[in-house]
């Protein structure tokens, strides 16, 4: 009968292959789905700001560099600044490989300041790369840069007010120059620094490198005991990203060469 036809064993042997790869193929789509989803937080993770805390500001860079919003350009241009000022530095590393890494800070701030320019985030780094660039190269033989940072830290201000890096960074500008003698030339005055950090420092009470930006203009300005005790506070406060760390050491030595000062 018809019903009773036998099916040939290749038959068989077809259709279980075909069993087989499906169960096998359903397993593979199994098994990459586990794995996607328990590396998502890996990759969640390599965003530019999360490497950037980690203290990988050289992929932080890359990959912010990458992607032209003003966002990410800032991001890119505050991470070469901090490659600079947290390993490079650190390290001894010649000043033409940081001078590499300040100018391209430099341009991923112009192009963000381009992408959006009443961003006071993108303003603030342009001015902190140029400033760096300019205390290189000694800001007796940089007068001509004094006016083009106040412009930008104005610039910053007037978005934002309330900026505490900005604040900070105006504060210093000020000091700079004053402790160059050269204040009178281009507006610097010795009696902006303090009102301007202490304003920084309550925006921003748990920013450790404000604490060190004020501890060191308390230092230059004859204010040891001041100064320590933005240093005791710096050594308090919550780490949240790799560079607080160092901020923490640079706050522990700080303190030491006060104590050999007495």
């Amino acid at each position: 009968m018809e019903s009773g036809r036998t099916i040939p064993s290749s038959a068989w042997e077809s259709s279980s292959r075909s069993r087989r790869f499906a169960r096998t193929r359903g397993t593979r789509v199994l098994a990459a789905l586990a794995c996607a989803l328990l590396l998502a937080p890996l990759a969640w993770g390599q965003t530019p700001t999360a490497l950037a805390d980690r203290g990988d500001y050289p992929a932080a860079w890359e990959k912010a560099s990458q992607v032209q919003t003003a966002a990410m350009q800032t991001t890119a241009a505050r991470a070469a600044t901090d490659e600079v000022a947290y390993h490079l530095a650190r390290v001894g590393a010649p000043l033409s490989e940081e001078l590499i890494w300040l100018n391209r800070a430099v341009t991923a701030a112009e192009t963000a300041t381009k992408l959006d320019p009443d961003s006071a985030a993108a303003i603030l780094q342009l001015v902190r790369a140029k400033g760096e660039i300019a205390r290189r190269s000694g800001i007796l033989q940089n007068l001509n840069v004094a006016p083009e940072l106040k412009t930008l830290f104005d610039r910053a201000l007037a978005l934002d007010p309330n900026e505490p890096d900005a604040l900070a960074g105006l504060a210093m500008w000020h000091l700079e120059l004053v402790k160059h003698g050269v204040g009178w030339l281009y507006g610097g005055r010795k009696e902006a620094v303090i009102p301007l950090l202490e304003k920084s420092v309550t925006l921003a009470p748990e920013q450790i490198n404000l604490r060190l930006e004020y501890a060191t203009a308390l230092i230059a300005l004859g204010k040891p005991d001041g100064a320590r005790a933005q240093l005791e506070v710096a050594l308090t406060l919550p780490t949240r990203r790799a560079s607080d760390d160092l901020d923490k050491e640079k706050a522990a030595d700080m303190l030491k060469g006060l104590a050999s000062d007495r």
